[in-house]
């Protein structure tokens, strides 16, 4: 698929989801009772005077590039009763296209100040009463961060605008009031189980990170694009969707981590707070989620151990540098003493590293092997005695499957009488009698004449032979015909 396509498919998904985000928005908190959508000939007009701003006029380079389609959204409300329908609000939707990195070719990028300020000039030359109230601009390359500037400082009509994001969320950028307003769930186009769909892709694509330290709120806020009360809410429907994952505090900081033993669905009941209020003894998939936050807590420790060596291994390859490029013995020293306790520093953080991964290797080995014993305590085998009787069984089965196979093997009878046996040998004589007629019939072919060249003149022996050849044979006398021998005496 060309980028062109792409285009056109989040093009069609936008103007969609707006559509359908307007019917729902209208039963519910904005104050308009319907909403009545109409296209609108703005996209069709820009793309048209970009094309001719680079000279090109080909029809199907008009077809073929997004950014066409402008939808016009008027919300209204009843007046007395149902009578009358007023109009209480205006909104466009458009999705601003890169036409000039689509026609060269080229990748596109995100798009600039100039492009949002030349759509919104379009509304200016409008009469007031045709204005719309708000206008919406999405991009699939999303808006430069000169364009979004513009969403605070415009007035009238108010701007919206909605970058697509790579893992199909979106990106808005709208006035603060509009957002704490009804009507900034108009353009919340995202469900919950959308939401939570793409946090579990990126946890899937930090598996090794969700595994070992975990993945802190903050991290994933940012990779959501979501406000973090948003992104917490999200995390707790993620854990109780999937029994594995769990939550782990640590330096105020909730980071989401996953354990390799997880919870049924009856287990995590009032029974297990019942279990932890007599202080008995936990089950082996409580002590693993336990043991599991313990070794997410170290991993946060040794990742910030880690940061620091880091920091100080720099900082001992830049003394180095500084003492071998030093002019003079003083300077040298200074260098000296700074590099003796960036060493000392940097044994200490490295003491401290391979002491939190021996603890880390010992809860983790201690993990392992209580998965290991459990997930084979969950799975009923059968014993070795059941499974001597079935083999012996299964081999007395196969043994009369094969016993009945020969003996239907041998036993078999046709169904051919003697009487259709003639018959058919009756057929087949008939057969070769007639390709015995067939064959008395053909002319001898005389395949030793060539044609192609003129036979030379015989010799005298060759007539002879010739003549001996074709000559008839002399018929053969019978035994009365022969004449009678004298008689020895």
């Amino acid at each position: 698929m060309d980028e062109s396509s792409k285009q056109r498919q989040f093009e069609d998904q936008f103007l969609n989801q707006l559509r359908a985000r307007a019917q729902v928005v209208t039963k519910g908190p904005i104050p308009a009772d319907n909403v009545v959508v109409e296209a609108m000939p703005d996209g069709l007009d820009a793309v048209r005077d970009a094309l001719e701003r680079l000279e090109v006029y080909d029809r199907d380079t008009l077809e073929k590039l997004p950014g066409k389609r402008c939808v016009q959204f008027r919300f209204r409300r009843s007046v007395l009763g149902g009578l009358f329908q007023r109009t209480v609000s205006r909104l466009r939707a458009q999705v601003l296209a890169p036409i000039d990195e689509l026609v060269a070719g080229s990748a596109p990028g995100p798009v600039d100040r100039e492009q949002v300020l030349n759509a919104l000039a379009r509304y200016e030359l409008l009469p007031r009463r045709e204005r719309p109230s708000a206008v919406a601009f999405a991009s699939a390359t999303g808006f430069s961060d000169s364009a979004r500037g513009l969403v605070a400082s415009s007035g009238n009509p108010t701007l919206i605008l909605m970058g697509g994001r790579e893992d199909g969320g979106w990106d808005v950028e709208m006035p603060e009031a509009l957002r704490r307003s009804h009507w900034g769930k108009l353009f919340e186009l995202e469900s919950q189980d959308e939401k939570l769909k793409r946090l579990m892709h990126h946890l899937e694509q930090n598996e090794s990170l969700l595994d070992s330290r975990g993945l802190s709120v903050a991290e994933l806020s940012e990779k959501l694009g979501l406000e973090r009360a948003k992104t917490v809410a999200l995390v707790r429907r993620a854990c109780r969707a999937d029994s594995r994952l769990m939550t782990v505090v640590h330096d105020k900081t909730i980071h989401v981590c996953r354990t390799p033993l997880g919870e049924d669905a009856t287990t995590m009941s009032i029974w297990s707070r019942i279990r932890k209020l007599l202080r008995l003894k936990p089950t082996v998939a409580e002590r693993v989620r336990e043991l599991t936050g313990q070794r997410v807590k170290l991993e946060q420790q040794r990742h910030e151990i880690d940061r620091k060596t880091d920091a100080f291994e720099a900082d001992e390859r830049e003394a180095l540098k500084q003492g071998a490029a030093a002019a003079s013995a003083a300077e040298r020293k200074q260098v000296a003493g700074k590099l003796l306790r960036t060493r000392r520093s940097l044994k200490r953080m490295r003491t401290q590293a391979a002491g939190f991964t021996q603890q880390i290797d010992i809860i983790g080995t201690h993990i392992h092997h209580l998965t290991l014993a459990e997930q084979a305590g969950r799975v009923e085998l059968p014993k070795a005695e059941e499974l001597t009787a079935k083999a012996a069984e299964a081999e007395q089965v196969m043994a009369e499957l094969s016993a009945n196979a020969d003996l239907a093997a041998n036993i078999e009878i046709g169904i051919e009488s003697t009487g259709m046996a003639e018959e058919e040998a009756s057929i087949m004589a008939e057969f070769a009698q007639i390709a015995e007629g067939e064959a008395a019939a053909k002319p001898p072919v005389d395949e030793t004449v060539d044609t192609a060249e003129e036979p030379a003149a015989p010799t005298e022996s060759a007539r002879e032979e010739r003549s001996a050849a074709v000559a008839p044979p002399e018929p053969q006398r019978t035994k009365s015909a022969d004449p009678a021998k004298p008689e020895l005496s």
